[in-house]
This record gives C-alpha cells, sequence and structure tokens, in this order.
C-alpha cells in the first residue's frame, strides 16, 4: 500500500495525526521533557493561541517535508526504497518547531552543538529540519507583524 495516494490511504490525516502517535516509550518521554524545556519558554513570548499554532503548523510542516523528502528520493531513483523502514510518527517535527519559534536561529545552533541535541535522531532527519525551519520562520513572521511587543 503506498502511503502517497490518498485513494489507498483514506485521506491526508495521516500528516496531521502522526504527532500523535509515538515510536517507543524512549519516543514519547524525550519529545515531553524537550516540549516542556522549550514549551515553557514560547509560553512567556506568545499567547496560547499562538503557542498552540506553532505546535500545529510546524508538526505538519514537519511530516510534509518528511514525506516529500521520500518522495522525492523516490522520483530520482525510480524506484521505492526496498530498505527504507523510515515512518512518520512522533512530535519530533513540531517539538523542533517550538525550539526554534522560542529561540531563534543563533540559539538552536548553539545548543544543538554544545548540548548535543541530535537533530537526526531517529531518523526523522527532514520531519526535524522541517518543523525547525517553520518555527524559525513563525518567529520572523510573528516579529514582522508585532514589532512594537519585540516579538
Amino acid at each position: 500500500m503506498s502511503r502517497y495516494n490518498r485513494s489507498e490511504t483514506g485521506s491526508y490525516s495521516t500528516y496531521s495525526c502522526n504527532a500523535t502517535l509515538p515510536l517507543h516509550p524512549l519516543h514519547i518521554l524525550s519529545n515531553l521533557a524537550f516540549l516542556v524545556i522549550f514549551g515553557f519558554i514560547l509560553e512567556e513570548q506568545v499567547s496560547k493561541s499562538r503557542w498552540v499554532t506553532a505546535f500545529l503548523l510546524t508538526g505538519l510542516a514537519g511530516s510534509l517535508t518528511f514525506a516529500a523528502a521520500d518522495l522525492a528520493g523516490y522520483f530520482l531513483t525510480g524506484s521505492p526504497n526496498p530498505n527504507s523502514i523510515d515512518c512518520g510518527v512522533g512530535a519530533s517535527g513540531a517539538v523542533y518547531g517550538i525550539m526554534g519559534t522560542a529561540l531563534g536561529l543563533k540559539v538552536v545552533i548553539l545548543l544543538i552543538f554544545l548540548l548535543g541535541l541530535n537533530i537526526f535522531a531517529g531518523g526523522g532527519t527532514f520531519a526535524h529540519l522541517g518543523g525547525l525551519g517553520a518555527g524559525l520562520l513563525l518567529r520572523k513572521f510573528w516579529a514582522l507583524t508585532q514589532p512594537e511587543k519585540g516579538y
């Protein structure tokens, strides 16, 4: 069954619901730990509606980036990767998005290098990068729309 054909999967909700499907207990705990750390930082900067918007949009962006990268690999090679066991599950894209929205690019890069946050963990590299990129874009957009608040 192809995960790209809507008629086989039934809906496009796969790309928005995967953030509620963790891979294993350690996956849940690590996502929760980073969500608590960076979620509280973002909560002090934005309204609740913006916080939820950031989580949902960056999670969706991470999912779509993950799927687009897999699809691009298919088109570049001409065949599906038989060794691929990647599946888009977990809220890591949204967590990276919250981190990017809360901290900005310079601090995120510093954290990745100094604290050893592994952006390539679990095989969801493109989901992490997609969520982080969307979070940084949201931060920039909100800064442009409300310069008086400094964010």
